[in-house]
């Protein structure tokens, strides 16, 4: 698929012109597939790009920084049987627009992004499944709309105060945060991981045809907004407890009240194991924690055998 890409310096926008409505054909771990096609929902005059299938309650799916839309596959596919699935490209990536500016990333904008997402569908609520900065924003939206989410489910993501939390005096959390300290505080941060990312080359399981979508993914990423993601949300060190984080101060954060899944692989790079340790703190809705021995920061990914199901029979039971 070939791309123009122009540069709307004056709008503050760095954007792309869409192709016609593209269907893409994904496939499971099962061999299951299913069709989804692209659209576009207006967020304030920023374009959301999703791919959608299926029908039933809306799912919404946040996806992470090196993660597109289609990372989601395993997921996707079933709940699609089920439910209006929804795969935003958060602003910045891949389809959608990519506005210029720390504030344009701030975990409260993608909260306008899936508030414009939910009401591009008609409806008034929307179940929330993010991993990785994807969660981190799932978890934002729960606690800035609590009357928007029906459940939330968190793939790997810990809950922002456990991590400004282990920040403060965590050695072992502060060596695990080294990306992101690198992406606030070097200046060439950006181009050094637009490069890494666009030279990586396909994903242990990719087929030829995953791995084409993922290099055009890559090729229309907006590496900035990456580096402003962490600028506009992560914890500037040195932290304190009044260091503020993807919005709040440690002991400021809203309740989150709806029903939530939580999914965590023992062996997480970014967040490490402390993080998780009263989460139940800043839950008021039922709160399931998984914790997977032998796994890592992407569960949905590692074990989709065990966390697609799961998810799907929690759904059912959680109503």
């Amino acid at each position: 698929m070939r791309m123009l890409l122009t540069l709307l310096l004056a709008s503050g926008f760095v954007g792309l012109v869409a192709p016609a409505t593209a269907q893409v054909t994904l496939t499971d771990w099962s061999g299951r597939s299913a069709t989804f096609a692209q659209g576009n929902a207006d967020s304030d005059g920023v374009r959301i790009s999703y791919y959608t299938a299926g029908e039933g309650p809306l799912v919404v799916f946040v996806h992470s920084i090196t993660g597109p839309w289609f990372d989601f596959r395993h997921q996707l596919v079933a709940l699609s049987e089920k439910y209006r699935v929804v795969s935003m490209s958060t602003r910045g990536t891949d389809e959608s627009d990519k506005p210029v500016g720390i504030e344009q990333y701030a975990s409260a904008r993608i909260a306008d992004d899936i508030n414009a997402i939910i009401d591009h569908f008609g409806a008034s609520t929307a179940t929330v499944i993010g991993q990785d900065s994807g969660g981190l924003h799932a978890w934002h939206f729960a606690m800035t709309y609590p009357e928007r989410v029906d459940h939330l489910v968190s793939l790997g993501s810990i809950h922002p105060a456990g991590l400004i939390r282990e920040l403060i005096d965590n050695p072992e959390q502060q060596q695990a945060s080294t990306f992101q300290r690198n992406m606030q505080e070097n200046p060439e941060a950006g181009t050094q991981f637009g490069e890494r990312i666009r030279s990586g080359g396909a994903r242990p399981g990719d087929t030829p045809a995953l791995a084409a979508l993922r290099a055009e993914a890559y090729g229309r990423l907006y590496a900035e907004s990456i580096v402003n993601f962490y600028k506009a949300n992560w914890p500037v060190s040195p932290v304190t407890a009044e260091t503020e984080g993807f919005g709040f101060t440690l002991g400021n954060f809203p309740p989150v009240t709806a029903p939530t899944l939580f999914i965590y692989g023992k062996d997480s790079g970014p967040f490490q194991n402390a993080t998780l340790d009263g989460m139940w703190e800043w839950v008021q809705g039922d709160l399931t924690v998984h914790v997977l021995p032998g796994v890592g920061h992407g569960p949905h990914n590692q074990v989709p055998e065990f966390v697609t199901p799961r998810i799907l029979e929690w759904l059912e039971t959680s109503r």
